[in-house]
């Protein structure tokens, strides 16, 4: 994902207030887009959490596509790319924002569809 895209996705979701594009394998941070400026240590332990999560995750019919964290004060999702399972897309949202809508709207980015639609 080229940051254009990764911004553009950010821009589409008003309540998304960080995107961060990873590579799960090295633990590096490709990309990120936020409204408010993060250290790079912030979007490193993002990175790593990410990389953690999917390393956990039960290895079953094929790899998992998302992990959500909702609470009454922010989400944390991290979704990963089906296309090249090793790297994924961390984002830190608002409390009620449409996860449906993410869902949807990361899967898109993902897939190199057009944000605007």
């Amino acid at each position: 994902m080229t940051p254009t895209a990764l911004k553009a996705f950010r821009r589409k979701l008003p309540d998304c207030d960080l995107a961060v594009y990873v590579d799960l394998g090295s633990r590096t941070v490709l990309s990120w887009d936020g409204a408010l400026h993060f250290r790079q240590e912030h979007l490193d332990v993002l990175c790593a959490c990410a990389a953690d999560l999917f390393d956990s995750a039960p290895k079953g019919d094929g790899p998992v596509e998302h992990v959500l964290f909702l609470s009454p004060t922010g989400s944390r999702t991290f979704f990963r790319n089906l296309a090249d399972p090793n790297e994924a897309l961390c984002c830190i949202c608002a409390a009620d924002i449409a996860v449906g809508s993410l869902i949807n709207a990361v899967r898109a980015a993902l897939a190199g569809e057009d944000p605007a639609r």
